[in-house]
């Protein structure tokens, strides 16, 4: 009897898809969808699926090819490696500006009037903590909050005011 695949054995198929994926466009700037698929040993839709979570994480982008080929690289969004040490007041008005909405560091900085230095700071320390994402339009990088963290807050808000949230 065939038992199906359970979310976790997805999950982990896919993570460990993309581990796979992440270490090959390690070892080269850039990577033509095909050859990704042959260096990996991924069938073509494991692997689309792989670089599209990729995509969405931020931690790979897709770069200008000729034609419609699909070319892929390493994402790097100028986000220092930190610890997930505790928010600091720079990445809680950061965090606070980003509900909502999605900016680069640059806008960030000119609207909270602070340096873009102390934004990248800030948006590294709520990137250790899994809560921000972006996404590259040409060479510039627009960050976001995650999802997850978006509806976490919009949830616990109306709690704690004791408020109905308002259905539009």
């Amino acid at each position: 009897m065939f038992n199906p695949p359970t979310l976790e054995d997805l999950q982990e198929t896919r993570r460990a898809n993309e581990k796979l994926v992440l270490s090959a466009l390690d070892s080269k700037p850039e990577w033509v969808e095909t050859e990704l698929a042959k260096t990996t040993g991924l069938a073509l839709s494991h692997l689309r699926a792989a670089l599209a979570s990729l995509l969405d994480q931020g931690r790979v982008r897709r770069l200008p090819g000729t034609g419609t080929r699909a070319v892929y690289g390493l994402a790097d969004p100028g986000l220092a490696d930190v610890p997930a040490t505790p928010l600091t007041v720079d990445a809680k008005k950061v965090r606070d500006y980003l509900e909502g909405r999605a900016d680069s560091a640059l806008y960030m900085s000119e609207q909270l009037r602070m340096t873009r230095e102390d934004v990248m700071t800030a948006l590294s320390l709520l990137n250790a903590h899994g809560m921000v994402t972006c996404t590259f339009v040409g060479s510039l990088v627009i960050f976001r909050m995650k999802e997850v963290q978006a509806l976490g807050t919009e949830q616990a808000a109306p709690a704690a005011t004791g408020k109905k949230k308002q259905v539009a």
